[in-house]
């Protein structure tokens, strides 16, 4: 009799601990999400703001809920990967296809594949840009909502182009067109002291692949899914030359200790040309010394145009304690005002497309005549994280070295995309 009690106790424990940490019902039928979470992320105080408005907007919306926002600006990576070595990570974290690929390859993320499932709206092709939902896929799985994602374009000071009597970047623009440009644009005093340089160049794995990849070059048969290394062709080679010739060869771009004496980059208005993401756009918008707008990278004869892109989105871990009310604030972030709040901050090119085209986002102040540009480089941009588990890795012990070689004038363009190449390969089978 004392152990069919026990057993009786036992159920009625179970399922009261069951009922307790279910959701109840609203009058709808629909679960009352309640308790609270942690959500990471990082950037600069306007993303913080922009989060912290969401955050806001998604609190109103569902009343008893609470979402405590960890701002992590530096170090993102390591101090997360230490809360997930402690058991504590956030419950919704931002980041990169590279970090996820790796986190849901050691087991640690959620697979949000059932959800996309009952929430067929975020599958919506027509709505949302879902090409970039391949980037956010680890073995099938679907590991993330997703933000949105950012092209590189050339910034261009129209002031310093209008007082050399240069033409404005335009879509027949060559490398070849780029570089005479950026010669006009540079100017030394008669001491040789530089007073402005016609564009900057940096070794940024990102900022490599918006010239490899605009040059016709590419690094794997398939960012998504590598399975086989392309750095060292022809099409590579000619990229990471004019990288370096604009530095050293033509003049036209700052060695680092030429940056130091002049003491100031594009934001300054001493340099006429900028390649980077079009999330500069909202930094940029403050400046009134000077005149500037966006145009696509160059593309040469018989290429077809191309440029890369940075994407962002909202992974879950598999040890949240609160996994609906995690994935309700994961799945806010695509909704239509969580949308608008981070286009309307100039920082993201969102997944939704009608939201991401509209004038109200197009039109933010201070923003330049070619805008439209963050939405319509997406037709030909390719990812620039390859979903490799040892992704950073490699970055950090072949492309990094090897590019500060080459912008340092000690290493020639074929030999670094021949290191680069070997590197990758020796690589690439452990990150599959």
């Amino acid at each position: 009799m004392k152990k069919k009690l026990s057993i009786l106790l036992c159920l009625v424990l179970t399922v009261t601990a069951l009922v307790g940490c279910t959701p109840k019902p609203n009058g709808d039928g629909k679960a009352k999400l309640s308790g609270e979470i942690t959500f990471s992320t990082w950037g600069s105080l306007e993303e913080k703001k922009v989060n912290e408005d969401i955050i806001a907007a998604f609190e109103a919306k569902y009343p008893g809920t609470k979402v405590h926002l960890e701002y992590i600006p530096d170090e993102y990576t390591t101090k997360i990967e230490t809360m997930f070595l402690g058991n504590n990570p956030p419950d919704v974290i931002y980041g990169h296809p590279r970090y996820f690929t790796k986190w849901a390859s050691q087991g640690l993320l959620m697979n949000l594949n059932d959800r996309f499932e009952a929430s067929p709206g975020l599958l919506d092709d027509t709505k949302f840009n879902t090409a970039l939902y391949d980037a956010f896929t680890y073995k099938g799985e679907k590991i993330a909502t997703v933000n949105g994602a950012d092209t590189f374009v050339i910034y261009y000071n129209k002031d310093l182009f209008d007082a050399a009597n240069v033409e404005y970047p335009n879509d027949s623009w060559t490398w070849a067109d780029l570089a005479k440009a950026a010669q006009k644009l540079t100017i030394f005093d008669e001491k040789g002291k530089p007073k402005q340089f016609g564009i900057t160049v940096d070794g940024w794995y990102a900022t490599v692949q918006a010239f490899m990849f605009a040059h016709g070059g590419r690094w794997y048969d398939d960012m998504v899914n590598p399975t086989e290394v392309l750095f060292n062709s022809p099409e590579s080679v000619a990229a990471l030359q004019t990288m370096q010739d604009l530095i050293f060869k033509y003049k036209a771009a700052p060695t680092a200790a030429d940056a130091e004496v002049l003491g100031g980059g594009f934001d300054s208005g001493k340099v006429a040309m900028d390649i980077t993401g079009v999330w500069s756009v909202v930094y940029r918008s403050a400046i009134t010394d000077f005149k500037w707008d966006l145009a696509n990278l160059p593309v040469n004869p018989g290429q077809e145009r191309k440029t890369s892109a940075l994407y962002a989105g909202y992974a879950i871990p598999k040890s949240t304690e609160n996994p609906d009310l995690a994935w309700e604030f994961a799945k806010f972030m695509q909704s239509d005002e969580g949308q608008r709040l981070l286009a309307g901050s100039g920082l993201i090119t969102v997944i939704n497309r009608e939201i991401a085209s509209s004038d109200e986002i197009l039109n933010i102040p201070g923003a330049p005549d070619n805008h439209e540009l963050r939405v319509t480089s997406l037709d030909y941009a390719i990812t620039n994280d390859a979903l490799l588990t040892n992704w950073e890795e490699m970055l950090a012990t072949v492309v990094d070295p090897n590019m500060q070689l080459l912008l340092t004038n000690k290493q020639d363009a074929a030999t670094t995309a021949a290191k680069i190449h070997a590197g990758m390969e020796a690589m690439l089978p452990e990150g599959r």
